[in-house]
């Protein structure tokens, strides 16, 4: 008792800390004084040493403030991690930061992470469940495998290794932020909304650089650069990000997944804003000039109506889209962008396609004799940077699959493939398991969305782009919780163990 009394005279310097700062906010004479004298600092330093102490003062502040955020408000951080995975590029182009803004992104990943387990309720969302289910144990598969790579003697350096497997640590934290975040039907819808919501708006930013022009700092961060961008006298947009192949790729997988939303969706109100949706995306991607998204737009139609065959207003959609597309691919109007995506069926190759084929066919005898590749991040833009003097240093695999079997082999393909395999499989398997419209509605959504993501992956590196990764991951959380929430379903199951 005597103890306490003294403590409660004597306060150590943790209780003094927790009265002004958690306690008072700084709302005492401390904290004016604090603040007054920080102000006066800062603008001292700023105006006697040197300016750039500003943008640096205001990273930092701004930087304390999103860390208190993400503390107090752990939705708001992981809603923030997705924005900003997104925005990095133009962030970027904007402004010169001294760290990088993909580093800056996996620190708000594993800072997220604390979030979640400092917060006991999201912490209880995770369940034995997660770490059982197939696609998670397909996650450990590639993960073991990526560390047997590290002992691949093919491969020249170790420091390619580490940058690509702590890419691959931070989407799998990523993968386990989803679960616990997306731990109520509620949720879980709010985040499909937000991600259509959110692409949506980048769309119209990509609409915004076709109809008015690049920004001035936009123009300067291109650079020289815009001479890729200029194909066949039309000038592909990037929206917010570094590359037009990444715009069109999401904003395709995305108008892919509101459609087919919008075809099943009984709701008149929902359906005009996914119609909305829809055509904003659609346009955001013709404007980005990816012929690979076109190809998406075309299987995703297949698929979709392939798995629904059986429903009526999937054969009128179908007999629909062929008419269109025979109507698009004779009329004779057109223009660059028209043009661009026509080219896509034409059947010609350019000289860009005709060397990536011959690149390929030269590499074939040295994957035959590798069956586990030649090493990570030996080959594309990271070849000469990492393992600079390698056979595969100079290949330009411009395939995701073309780079997993060159770096990998065969072995990390099949592996790679079947993960694949296991996400559409319980997918297409909870699809027809449910009996709510409306959890079916998304289930068959989001297997047109993932199967369009992996064809894209056959003539780009799509899946390991910002926010493209997050969005598949964030996909394979649904496909595993949704079912759990089929009101039908569970009210089916309990009429049948009544009566049995």
């Amino acid at each position: 008792m005597s103890q306490h009394i003294n403590r409660r005279r004597n306060p150590s310097i943790s209780d003094w800390l927790r009265y002004h700062f958690l306690e008072k906010k700084l709302n005492t004479f401390f904290g004016y004084f604090l603040l007054t004298l920080t102000a006066v600092g800062s603008t001292y330093a700023i105006s006697m040493i040197d300016y750039k102490i500003g943008p640096i003062l205001i990273a930092v502040v701004g930087s304390l403030l999103l860390l208190v955020a993400f503390f107090k408000y752990p939705y708001f951080g992981f809603y923030s991690l997705i924005v900003l995975s997104a925005i990095a590029p133009m962030l970027e182009r904007l402004f010169t930061w001294p760290v990088p803004v993909g580093t800056f992104v996996e620190i708000l990943t594993y800072l997220s992470l604390l979030t979640v387990q400092m917060n006991y309720d999201l912490r209880k969302s995770m369940d034995a469940r997660f770490w059982r289910n197939p696609i998670t144990i397909g996650f450990y598969i590639l993960l073991g495998y990526y560390v047997i790579e590290l002992f691949n003697p093919a491969m020249l350096s170790k420091l390619g290794w580490f940058s690509f497997f702590r890419k691959q640590i931070n989407t799998f934290v990523f993968y386990y932020l989803c679960y616990c975040f997306l731990n109520s039907k509620k949720r879980i819808f709010f985040f499909i909304d937000f991600i259509i919501i959110f692409t949506t708006i980048l769309a119209l930013y990509a609409c915004k650089q076709q109809w008015f022009g690049y920004a001035g700092f936009e123009l300067r961060g291109i650079g020289k650069g815009m001479i890729l961008l200029v194909q066949g006298g039309f000038v592909r947009k990037i929206s917010v990000f570094g590359d037009p192949a990444t715009s069109g790729i999401l904003f395709a997988c995305v108008a892919m997944f509101c459609l087919v939303l919008l075809l099943r969706e009984s709701n008149k109100k929902r359906k005009i804003w996914l119609a909305i949706a829809t055509f904003i995306n659609l346009l955001g991607y013709s404007y980005s000039g990816t012929r690979t998204a076109t190809l998406m737009i075309v299987v995703g139609v297949a698929i979709y109506s392939i798995a629904t065959i059986y429903e009526k207003r999937s054969l009128l959609f179908l007999i629909s889209s062929v008419v269109l597309f025979s109507v698009f691919m004779v009329m004779p109007f057109q223009n660059v962008i028209t043009g661009r995506i026509k080219s896509t069926f034409e059947g010609t190759k350019d000289l860009s396609a005709a060397i990536r084929d011959y690149n390929r066919h030269q590499v074939q005898p040295y994957i035959h004799e590798h069956p586990i590749g030649g090493g990570i991040f030996t080959c594309g833009f990271e070849g000469p940077k990492y393992n600079h003097g390698h056979y595969l240093e100079l290949l330009q695999p411009d395939s995701g699959y073309m780079k997993v079997i060159a770096e990998q082999g065969p072995i990390g393909l099949i592996l790679l493939l079947l993960f694949y395999f296991i996400a559409l499989r319980q997918c297409i398997r909870n699809f027809y398991r449910s009996r709510q419209a409306e959890i079916q509605n998304y289930y068959i959504a989001l297997l047109v969305m993932l199967f369009t993501m992996f064809v894209a992956q056959y003539s780009q590196m799509a899946l390991i782009q910002y926010p493209i990764i997050y969005y598949f991951h964030a996909a394979l959380i649904i496909i595993i919780k949704l079912i759990d929430y089929d009101s039908e379903r569970d009210t089916e199951n309990l009429q049948n163990t009544k009566y049995a």
